[in-house]
């Protein structure tokens, strides 16, 4: 009964996070002419959130101002980062970046994880012997390594580091599918789909790939949030999401140094950890234990 109930958090959860990305994907020209997304519009127009000069506390506009914080000329409930940026926009707007890694990443490395599968547990023998050999190849290259080089050598563009990441994402979803495929093709209905005359594609298709959909299902939420943490770790040590764009990798980096000031900032790193990254990736973890 409660994990039902869990799930269904879950789910919600994920729409939120998927609706607040999108909204910040659409973009329009305000009476300026400016091109901003409709997150933007919403918090600026809809709630008045003004920009700051500075820092200011999380609820400042209520506190009394002191020789840290300035008073703040509108209302931020999260506080203001270094540039006067809202914090919870800033956290809320890292959901772009997450949404466009999660699906941008996966749409490369499912269709060859899909195909290699399918075809090395299908037709086995010599054909089943080489994608193994490569899969395994690709799996022994320390993915870390490899992305770093990679976005060394092309740049820290958002394009990049999605291709750079799908290029090492794909393997254990072959070696999944390929296993579930052996078991598959082994069944009576596969073998009246041979006798019907079914093409090798067609039964491919319409008859092995519908019963692995469990376990694409799976390991696309396991690999989304392995995307969204890796993001963070790759902008953390510097070659991630370039500054000036909205990530949370950007917004715990930044915090580094702001909580060893004194008075601390702790706001940007609370908003970016406890508020962006940990309830996704918690969601998405709990929807990949669903049976």
């Amino acid at each position: 009964m409660y994990g039902k109930k869990i799930k269904k958090i879950s789910y919600i959860i994920i729409l939120i996070y998927f609706t607040i990305g999108i909204l910040d994907l659409i973009t329009y020209q305000d009476s300026l002419g400016a091109r901003r997304s409709l997150l933007d519009g919403i918090f600026i127009h809809g709630f008045n959130i003004q920009k700051e000069r500075t820092y200011t506390e999380p609820l400042g506009i209520y506190k009394k101002p002191n020789s840290y914080f300035e008073s703040p000329k509108g209302f931020h409930l999260l506080g203001t980062d270094i540039n006067g940026n809202d914090v919870l926009l800033l956290t809320l707007k890292g959901s772009k970046t997450a949404l466009l890694l999660a699906f941008g990443v996966n749409l490369i490395a499912f269709p060859i994880g899909i195909l290699l599968g399918l075809i090395a547990g299908y037709f086995g023998g010599l054909i089943d012997d080489i994608i193994q050999w490569f899969y395994t190849t690709v799996a022994s290259i320390p993915w870390l390594l490899f992305v770093i080089t990679f976005l060394m050598i092309f740049g820290r563009g958002m394009f990049w580091i999605i291709l750079a990441i799908g290029l090492t994402s794909w393997v254990e979803l072959a070696r999944l599918i390929r296993g579930e495929t052996l078991k598959i093709r082994e069944l009576a209905f596969i073998r009246s789909a041979k006798v019907s005359g079914k093409s090798t594609f067609r039964i491919l298709i319409e008859e092995i790939l519908p019963n692995t959909t469990s376990i694409i299902r799976i390991t696309f939420a396991l690999s989304a949030s392995q995307v969204i943490l890796a993001e963070t770790v790759l902008t953390f040590i510097g070659i991630g999401i370039e500054p000036g764009s909205s990530s949370w990798g950007i917004m715990i980096a930044e915090a580094q140094r702001e909580l060893m000031r004194d008075p601390p900032i702790w706001w940007n790193f609370f908003s970016a950890s406890f508020l962006g990254i940990l309830p996704l990736i918690l969601a998405l973890n709990l929807i990949a234990e669903e049976k």
